[in-house]
């Protein structure tokens, strides 16, 4: 399945914004980034929806450029959601203990 998120268009984006300015001197001049983050965005490597907002909002662009419109996505149906493994909830082993 196709990612609907072009990723090397936003690393490059992100390249040419903070052009000549180190990791460092972006966090002084936009205080919700960090250089993991920032790192992570130059490379096209996998970021948080908030931090690629956040990155998005910092450097002023616009996240939808970066959606490819026609990508194919998973269909969600109720049928799939029933699928889906989901962990049993069970009780606590330590809770039943009498410490008395």
């Amino acid at each position: 399945m196709a990612d609907p998120f072009d990723r090397e268009r936003f690393a490059a984006s992100v390249r040419r914004r903070l052009e000549g300015i180190s990791g460092r001197r972006a966090v002084e001049a936009w205080p919700t980034l960090n250089t993991a983050m920032i790192s992570r965005a130059k490379r096209g490597e996998n970021l948080t929806i908030g931090s690629f907002l956040v990155v998005c909002r910092a450097l002023r662009l616009r996240p939808f450029d970066y959606l490819i419109d026609g990508a194919k996505r998973r269909r969600v149906t109720r049928k799939t959601i029933l699928r889906q493994a989901v962990t049993a909830s069970v009780p606590c082993e330590t809770r039943s203990f009498d410490h008395g």
